[in-house]
């Protein structure tokens, strides 16, 4: 069975892109309809003014929590109701993607009508929640400004003279990507993110303070880069910042930044080949860099389940990346608290430890039974870390900035994704991720 991995978040053909922006909107010069669409316009806004904007970004693996905080303030002796809009960027995959590169506004959407962009969207005022409707765009045209938006989440909101008002967004977003497999091998394009400063420029005058983290989360400090603006975010630790005062936000300052960077893999032997001789691995090159994933170790388990017939579900069972069968603990409840425990065959530095969570044989198994959700990592007996997992029936990949040869590994599982029918807490595979100094020779896929 093919199985693909994504990140954990751990604590201790170019795709279309995952974009995000101010609050606001774009001034049409009065344009209010396009065919049968009433077209959004932002209303009164140009009396308000932005003093203050605080923007943190969390950039996992596969998708960003995104937190705005904005202190906006009435400029005229009179009251003010303002219409603003966030904007919903299209998301699509590249098999629905036609030969222009655009999308139907409509898959933005689920099959269920939730959106894909702004998952779980809320906006507070004063720490109070305020609607938010959908409003659909029209396609771009000729207007750069409106390219890629799907649509507007619309808001009303009122001042009085001279009032502040602090006002909060917050949500999560997919990186809409490429993504291949042929027999053994994958590719996965890079994660790119955006954010639109320009749609600001609607409010009054500039934005008076600003100040824009982005934190990785779950994803390698190092692989964090900022393409766009220049010269603008400085590295503070792990993060990036940019501050900055009375800033009149135009296109040229919005962001673009890739969270991830493209990855191939390469299902092979050890020697790189097809050849049945040596064990299976898998062979990736990530930000120019190889590594290889493998499963040459001794695995012990707090407990096991009896076998039932053929099937077994002793250790071993999670050496079998490429196989059907799981790791499944024998003990009373729903498994907190048991642990497998691996002794590499060769101690080696880690880059990464790849856990495929519960019984991944097929969907329905995977959710009668019991996964791992949250696992405490614990290496050579004293470096301790731990992960959460995802409740998804993929490979999960744990960073690992331990910096010794790794001669123990014990993994114990803190919190489990409870399974529908059953207790048991299972595991599919695990395998550890080393440096390749030598770039392999890899054959041609089968």
């Amino acid at each position: 069975m093919k199985r693909m991995l994504f990140a954990c978040l751990g604590f201790s053909a170019i795709a279309p892109q995952a974009l995000l922006a101010n609050g606001g909107g774009y001034f049409r010069g009065g344009i209010q309809r396009s065919g049968d669409i009433e077209l959004f316009e932002p209303e009164e806004v140009e009396k308000i003014r932005m003093l203050d904007e605080q923007l943190a970004i969390d950039l996992g693996d596969k998708e960003a929590g995104v937190e705005i905080r904005y202190i906006l303030k009435n400029e005229t002796e009179s009251k003010v109701k303002i219409r603003f809009g966030f904007p919903v960027e299209e998301l699509f995959d590249n098999d629905i993607m036609n030969e222009g590169g655009d999308a139907d506004p409509e898959t933005s959407k689920k099959s269920d009508g939730k959106l894909k962009y702004c998952k779980d969207y809320e906006i507070t005022a004063g720490g109070k929640k305020i609607e938010a409707k959908w409003k659909g765009e029209e396609k771009a045209g000729d207007d750069e400004r409106f390219k890629g938006i799907a649509g507007w989440l619309v808001s009303e909101l009122s001042f009085e003279p001279g009032e502040e008002k602090a006002l909060r967004i917050a949500f999560r977003s997919s990186y809409p990507e490429e993504e291949w497999s042929v027999s053994d091998d994958s590719f996965t394009g890079p994660a790119i993110f955006k954010y639109r400063l320009s749609t600001a420029a609607c409010w009054a005058g500039t934005i008076g303070t600003g100040r824009i983290v982005l934190r990785p989360a779950g994803i390698p400090a190092g692989e964090l880069k900022v393409l766009k603006p220049a010269n603008r975010f400085k590295k503070e630790g792990d993060n990036w910042v940019w501050s900055f005062e009375n800033l009149e936000p135009a296109m040229a300052d919005d962001i673009e930044i890739e969270a991830r960077p493209e990855v191939k893999s390469y299902g092979r032997s050890e020697n790189g080949k097809y050849d049945g001789e040596a064990a299976m691995v898998t062979y990736t090159e990530r930000a120019g860099k190889w590594t290889m994933s493998h499963s040459n170790y001794q695995v012990t388990a707090s407990s096991t389940l009896p076998a039932n017939g053929d099937l077994r579900y002793d250790a071993d069972q999670v050496k079998g990346i490429w196989d059907e069968g799981a790791w499944s603990e024998g003990a009373a409840g729903p498994g907190i608290g048991e642990w497998l425990e691996f002794k590499p065959q060769v101690p080696k530095m880690m880059t990464a430890i790849n856990i495929y969570p519960g019984y991944g044989k097929d969907d329905a198994l995977f959710k009668a039974n019991a996964r791992p959700r949250k696992v405490l990592i614990t290496l050579n007996g004293k470096e301790k870390f731990t992960a959460e997992i995802p409740d998804l029936n993929e490979g999960c990949r744990i960073p690992v900035s331990f910096s010794e040869p790794v001669k123990t590994l014990r993994m114990t599982f803190q919190e489990v994704w409870k399974g529908s029918k059953h207790e048991d807490l299972c595991v599919s595979g695990v395998a550890f991720e080393v440096r390749v100094d030598t770039p392999p020779k890899i054959s041609p896929a089968r």
